[in-house]
């Protein structure tokens, strides 16, 4: 059923009695009520996750069609499920109005950061265009809330959204499936009716009638039609992405074919009422019963969470417990510069990160000073939580997390990288939300690592975690691990590039520099010094920027300039791959190196060594790029004549062949991360 709170839309005058249904939902909580959307999702309610696939779409179809930001309002916003991710959206401004304080708490308490200040985006009152101070917007939308407002109390609210809306804006219901007229439905939330949108639209606006794409509902787009002569039209909505598409119209008289279907539904579900008369009050008790479950549940929930002073104790007391960690059984007093040890959709975590809807339910979760792990979690698709790595989390700590993805309402949890504190975390989540979430973790490491027998140990016991059913499935960004490990998913996980805008990019036939750039740490595994000899010997390089510390002998000192950068920022970084004309990262033991998708994204190209990403290890990009003696700086040197000579001879053809390449890459990408994720 419904999922956010319901408005009567009344404007003005003297108020008319509030209906039973609207007197439920002003009463509701909020807490209780996203409490009871995760019970229904983990029953296998598809409904939701669909609505917020095609409010995605939709959204941002609109967003590429203005090609400008635009201001989105949610009517009847209740606890924040959709301003989760909508308000993340690249290009959009989300607003919330809501005709009820209680369902609005959770949303007020711990809203996205984007919709801060509040007074500018969440409006509440009786009255819509009051409460939202004359204010108009691009996109307003309903998801379940008309279908809790009598049929008398439509024409008003259709009317206050529509005086809400730009001119050329989108009014866009996600509503009950289509009837031919309108009908009361059941006393499920003290009222549900089904109404007959073909006929509620008013003149001189068009409607677009979409079915199928969400089980349980039917999608309605409506705008001006803007015709001299006003009247209504009607056309199918053959996509979310497709809004605008006017080019198969239908007529009433055909819709309200299409809606016999649910009207026989109806009038089945009505005939079986009326036959067992004396069941009049089962609707009640079914409500009620799953109230009563998901207050159970939230109690429960509580009492988990207030208990884990007690399992983090038994969880450190099983191994040695330094006094650090012993303190950290408690909320910790840290120094004013220190970072939070939590971190919820940091700007530096979500400003380059990719947007898919399919992945608004998932949570990524990583380590704030593993640099090259955040990157990749960052520009992946999802909500993100950096947590630190360099102090014991506490018990203050590990409920912010869990509560936090609780808020969410996110059902997939990926943990990047593994220590102590992702030990803990995973095991304190299972506890606190049992299956309601989906556990799962990548290993971004390589099999050449396990001489450190740190990391050896991390990685077995994460397939324990496995094995004792506390992390649903555990997957690689390096190929093959899972010949070896059979708990581990069988395909590659591969990582995105950062999303940059197009001015961010180098410009093709951009005058070369003449300058090279070394992102690497100087280790064995990078072989930086391979790439420094390289760069020295390349007759097409005079200038080199470097990350790393590092001593020459005097007798090796090249006549070359070497720059010296320390730790620069993401954005400084990115200043420096444009500035260049050439990236090196020609390492002995690699998986996916960030430094190669990120200069891929910003136009410029990188020598790198073997991937082993199989058919795109054979587009003529990574053919171009990659090298197979890493170690000898005669082929690092060809590689780096090759990219900088095509990149003189015809840059635009080696532009679109990195383009290409990226284009490739993301597309598996994406798809090999939405298998990972599904169970």
């Amino acid at each position: 059923m419904s999922d956010t709170n319901k408005s009567t839309g009344h404007e003005g005058g003297s108020a008319p009695s509030t209906p039973e249904s609207l007197l439920f939902w002003k009463k509701t909580s909020g807490y209780s009520y996203r409490e009871m959307i995760r019970s229904r999702e983990a029953k296998g309610n598809p409904a939701y996750r669909q609505q917020e696939q095609v409010l995605t779409q939709l959204v941002q179809a609109e967003q590429q069609r203005q090609e400008r930001a635009l201001d989105v309002l949610e009517f009847g916003c209740g606890f924040g499920r959709h301003a989760a991710y909508l308000s993340g959206l690249p290009g959009v401004r989300y607003h919330g109005y809501d005709i009820s304080e209680a369902m609005l708490a959770p949303l007020r308490a711990s809203p996205p950061k984007s919709l801060v200040p509040l007074e500018e985006r969440l409006f509440v009152g009786e009255d819509p265009l009051r409460a939202t101070g004359g204010r108009q917007f691009d996109v307003v939308f309903t998801v379940s809330v008309l279908i809790h407002n009598p049929i008398e109390q439509l024409p008003k609210i259709l009317e206050s959204m529509g005086r809400m809306l730009r001119p050329g804006g989108l009014l866009v219901l996600i509503e009950n499936q289509l009837v031919p007229f309108s009908l009361w439905d059941n006393t499920w939330h003290e009222g549900c009716w089904l109404h007959a949108f073909q006929d509620l639209v008013p003149d001189g606006w068009d409607l677009h009638h979409g079915s199928g794409l969400v089980t349980t509902h039917d999608v309605y787009v409506l705008k001006r039609n803007g015709t001299e002569q006003g009247g209504r039209r009607f056309f199918h909505l053959m996509g979310p992405d497709r809004a605008r598409d006017e080019v198969q119209p239908i007529s009433r008289e055909a819709l309200c074919l299409q809606a016999l279907p649910r009207a026989q539904q109806w009038a089945t579900q009505a005939g079986a009422a009326l036959q067992h008369a004396t069941r009049s009050g089962d609707v009640r008790v079914a409500e009620l019963t799953e109230r009563l479950s998901t207050e159970t549940e939230r109690f429960q929930r509580r009492q988990r969470l207030f208990s884990l002073a007690d399992d983090l104790a038994g969880l450190r007391g099983r191994r040695h417990v330094s006094g650090a960690e012993a303190t950290a059984l408690e909320p910790a007093h840290a120094h004013p510069q220190t970072p939070p040890a939590v971190l919820f959709d940091d700007a530096l975590d979500t400003r380059w990160a990719n947007s898919f809807p399919q992945f608004g339910r998932l949570m990524h979760v990583f380590h704030q000073e593993w640099h090259g792990i955040r990157a990749a979690a960052g520009y992946l698709p999802g909500h993100k939580l950096a947590i630190t790595s360099e102090r014991p989390l506490s018990v203050a700590d590990l409920r912010n997390v869990i509560e936090t993805i609780s808020g969410s309402l996110c059902t997939q949890v990926i943990v990047h990288g593994y220590s102590p504190n992702a030990h803990e975390l995973l095991v304190a989540t299972r506890k606190a939300l049992g299956s309601s979430v989906r556990l799962l973790c990548v290993w971004h490491g390589s099999t050449a690592q396990f001489h450190h027998s740190f990391e050896l140990e991390c990685f077995a016991q994460l397939l324990e975690l496995c094995r004792r059913g506390v992390v649903d499935r555990v997957g690689s960004v390096k190929p093959g691990m899972h010949r070896f490990a059979t708990e581990l998913f069988p395909k590659t996980l591969l990582n995105l590039p950062p999303k940059v805008a197009a001015s961010a990019q180098q410009v093709p036939g951009t005058r070369a520099s003449r300058t090279a750039l070394i992102p690497t740490p100087n280790d064995w595994r990078k072989n930086f010094y391979t790439n420094l000899f390289a760069f020295t010997a390349s007759p097409r390089l005079d200038d080199v920027y470097v990350t790393a510390d590092f001593k020459l002998p005097p007798a090796l000192k090249p006549t070359k300039r070497i720059h010296r950068v320390r730790r620069p920022s993401r954005t400084e970084f990115f200043d420096l791959v444009r500035k260049s004309d050439v990236v090196l990262n020609a390492s002995l033991s690699e998986c996916q190196p960030m430094t190669g998708l990120e200069s891929l994204s910003l136009g410029v190209p990188c020598v790198s060594g073997p991937l082993s990403l199989g058919a795109l290890d054979a587009h003529p990009y990574q053919r171009l790029a990659q090298v197979a003696g890493v170690d000898t700086v005669e082929v690092v040197e060809a590689a780096i004549e090759q990219l900088l000579a095509l990149r003189e001879r015809a840059p635009v053809e080696l532009s679109q062949m990195m383009a290409d390449y990226a284009k490739c890459l993301s597309s598996d990408a994406v798809q090999i991360l939405e298998d990972f994720v599904q169970p």
